[in-house]
């Protein structure tokens, strides 16, 4: 209990100052190509695989919550690319990752100007504190941004998203001997996302 309590301050923290540098870094944008985005999205994990064993979500309650604070340039009319650092934790099974990931979106529509596809792609790095798991990261999904000014509109994404979780250590008791066991193995899980946020 004491280690989740930690953990989950050290996410709080994180993600204050997540939120901070995107107020920092709005506050110094110079011209309405380049974008900062904010968000938070829920993820509804539907199947994991772990130690050789698939388990969907009659096996395991999975969900997890994400923040996202990315910064984009619009290279073209229809495209725009860039990158950021997320703090995610998956429940259920429970894990923590920092994303650090590059984005791409497309907007395919000249009539609907606020909808997009997009695609992160990505590696979650261990930092040297609190409990994080390293691995690819992945979305792939639409999203639509409503402006509410020149500079200001709220976003809305649904997506795909693909979690590797590397060197997670696993425990079970032996039968034969009534001792514990334990082994070390990846996981990995897939989950619908659905996230809402601000673009400045």
């Amino acid at each position: 209990m004491k280690i989740d309590k930690r953990i989950n301050k050290n996410l709080l923290r994180m993600s204050l100052c997540i939120a901070l540098s995107g107020a920092a870094v709005v506050s110094t944008k110079a011209q309405s190509k380049f974008h900062v985005d904010l968000d938070y999205h829920y993820n509804l994990g539907f199947s994991e695989n772990k130690f050789g064993h698939n388990y969907g979500r009659s096996d395991v309650e999975m969900g997890g919550h994400s923040l996202r604070l990315g910064a984009r340039y619009d290279v073209a009319e229809k495209w725009s690319v860039g990158g950021g650092i997320g703090l995610d934790h998956y429940t259920g099974d429970e894990f923590n990752t920092m994303p650090i990931y590059a984005t791409l979106r497309y907007k395919p529509f000249k009539k609907l100007t606020g909808a997009y596809a997009f695609t992160d792609l990505g590696y979650a790095i261990d930092p040297s504190f609190g409990d994080f798991y390293k691995g690819f990261t992945g979305k792939l999904g639409v999203g639509y941004t409503i402006n509410l000014a020149k500079h200001f509109g709220l976003n809305f994404q649904v997506a795909y998203d693909y979690k590797d979780f590397r060197n997670v250590w696993y425990g079970y008791i032996s039968t034969d001997t009534n001792m514990p066991i334990f082994y070390e193995s990846n996981a990995t899980r897939h989950s619908l996302s659905l996230g809402v946020g601000v673009t400045f």
